[in-house]
């Protein structure tokens, strides 16, 4: 009974704290000044916001578990401060 309600609360929370890397993110691409952006391997990103950013020509790395490398995100040229 309570199985589906604790699942829900788990799928919610997953979400939110998705959308809440993505605002942190866009936060931080606008008032980037060098043209990458690197975040920790633990931050998450849906699929759809990634293929946005791709769209946008942002190049973006994911994290390599290995080296326990996290995200690199690299602005195109006409987006960096010169």
């Amino acid at each position: 009974m309570y199985g589906e309600d604790i699942e829900h609360a788990l799928r919610a929370r997953k979400y939110n704290a998705i959308r809440a890397d993505e605002r942190e993110l866009i936060n931080a691409i606008t008032y980037d000044t060098d043209g990458i952006i690197k975040r920790r391997p633990c931050f998450d990103y849906s699929e759809e916001f990634i293929g946005e950013l791709q769209e946008h020509d942002i190049n973006v790395c994911e994290p390599d578990e290995e080296n326990d490398d996290g995200w690199t995100f690299t602005l195109p040229p006409m987006y960096r401060e010169e």
